[in-house]
């Protein structure tokens, strides 16, 4: 009776010390805006992002083919062995699935430990496989500096990012907003940059979707207003580019009322 109490005793200190001194602890991530996520398979990968004052380095994804609590999501943390180069917020990422590979575009570039502005590329490379950052030698006439974008990418690897905006954050004493197209070929790694006669108005902080047929749907975000200054643009507004025609089109979508 002893001899067994003994025993139990024994192995339960060892559950403790083990717990004491190998336990893993849970990421729980803190609150957060301007990151960029990416769907990867079954896993939501989510990159950087502002919280507390500051833009973050963080990267950690959620398997979503599992059931598991709202309450207290598995998160997956990376950051340690692949975080970011540099803190990042209000940039923009997309996954080339052929390649296994997630790029970063833009946004603000922050020094890990000062903060300090630490741009040295418009675009990074993140490989899944190796989980490995790459700064990426773009050809081609480098566009200005840019965040609050969204971008797409097609099935032969380009990258499409539309306007956005500058301003301290980024160098500039003065905030401007663009209505450039930059097409990123992540496969050429070259950029072009074109502005079309019927381009959407200047703007930031919009939605972008790529359609099956090649085509991009732009949705709400914010322009240039000569009396405010800053406005929301009219979401029934819809702005379409056509990728494989470089061309923009307009739709409006009329309002519907639904009496229950």
């Amino acid at each position: 009776m002893v001899y067994k109490k003994y025993k139990t005793f024994n192995l339960c200190f060892i559950l403790i010390l083990s717990y004491s001194f190998f336990r893993v602890e849970s990421f729980i991530p803190v609150e957060r805006l301007a990151h960029s996520s990416a769907l990867v398979g079954d896993k939501l990968y989510f990159f950087g992002g502002f919280s507390t004052g500051s833009c973050s380095n963080e990267v950690f994804y959620l398997d979503v083919s599992k059931s598991f609590n709202f309450a207290i999501p598995p998160w997956v943390d990376l950051t340690q062995n692949a975080g970011i180069l540099f803190k990042s917020c209000w940039g923009t990422v997309s996954l080339n699935d052929k390649e296994q590979t997630v790029y970063l575009f833009g946004g603000i570039m922050g020094d890990i430990i000062t903060d300090e502005d630490a741009f040295t590329s418009h675009a990074h490379s993140f490989n899944l496989n190796s989980l490995t950052w790459n700064v990426l030698n773009i050809k081609g006439t480098p566009p200005k500096r840019r965040r609050e974008i969204q971008s797409v990418i097609d099935d032969t690897g380009k990258m499409y990012i539309f306007g956005g905006a500058i301003d301290d954050s980024l160098g500039s004493p003065t905030t401007n907003y663009f209505n450039d197209m930059i097409i990123l070929d992540t496969v050429e790694l070259s950029i072009l940059i074109s502005t079309l006669a019927n381009s959407p108005t200047e703007r930031r902080a919009y939605t972008a979707t790529l359609l099956s047929n090649g085509v991009i749907v732009y949705i709400g975000g914010k322009e240039i207003d000569e009396v405010s200054g800053d406005r929301e643009v009219n979401i029934n507004q819809i702005n379409l580019y056509d990728t494989k025609s470089q061309t923009w089109s307009v739709k409006v979508c009329n309002s519907i009322v639904y009496n229950y």
